[in-house]
Order: structure tokens, then sequence, then C-alpha cells
């Protein structure tokens, strides 16, 4: 990658990567399930479309079954690492535009108990303050 430290550099804009995109996917997939819309159907339009992401093609098609994946990265250090980016791209003088999103939702999630868990239940968090909309069906996870 470069110089001592490059590696470090490229872990913490992926993983701010990862978070905007699990956060935004965690915020439409409740509002898609408000809109009483099919989510396997959603994430099929999504996933062949502009919308693609990883969260949108590798988790959320588990999530929508009731399987979160347990044992990946927790919310707070999902929240850790994209404090640590904020903190980065200021020293770089990149203005820091798209953090609030992953801050906020990854927060809430804290907040509402949910930072130790894996990351993916952000969408529960999301879910939770959105009148306790889950994306599963309830019956199977």
């Amino acid at each position: 990658m470069g110089a001592s430290g490059a590696g470090h550099t490229a872990k913490l804009l992926n993983n701010f990567l990862n978070a905007v995109s699990l956060a935004a996917s965690a915020e439409v997939m409740v509002a898609g399930r408000r809109a009483g819309l099919d989510l396997a159907q959603l994430l099929e339009v999504i996933n062949s479309s502009s919308g693609v992401n990883f969260a949108t093609l590798n988790r959320f098609p588990h999530i929508v079954q009731g399987d979160y994946l347990e044992g990946g990265l927790t919310g707070r250090l999902m929240t850790k690492d994209v404090a640590l980016y904020v903190d980065l791209i200021g020293k770089l003088g990149v203005p820091s535009l798209n953090a609030a999103g992953p801050l906020a939702s990854f927060g809430l999630a804290e907040s509402l108990g949910y930072g130790d868990q894996i990351s993916n239940r952000v969408v529960d968090a999301i879910g939770d303050v959105a009148g306790g909309t889950r994306v599963h069906d309830t019956k199977e996870g």
C-alpha cells in the first residue's frame, strides 16, 4: 500500500465505506418493510441496480431471514472506526461530509444496547425507533 501505516489508512477508508453502506442499507430495509414491500424482491432490485453494495449483496439476504451473521465487527467497533476515519481525513485536510449518517446510526445502536452485538444489528436500532419494525419475520428469527 505504501509507507508505514498505509495499511491502517486503507483499513479505515474501507471500514468507513462499509459503515456508510451498512447504515444506509439498514435504513432502506426498514423503510421497505414499513412500506409493505417484499424485502427479498427489494434486494433483487437493489442488487441489480445502482444501489448495490456489500451489505445488500452479502448481509441483508441473511438478515431478512433472521440470521444476523453474529460474530463479526460489533457496532461499538464500527463507531470507533468511523471516528478514527473522521480524525484521519481531518488530518489530511479532507472534509467529512458523509460521516454523520453512520455515526448517528451506530451511535443510536449503542444507545439502545446493541453496541456489543454485531454491527448488522443497526437495522434493529433503526427499526426500534420506527415503531419496533423488524426486517425479518419474527416467527422465523
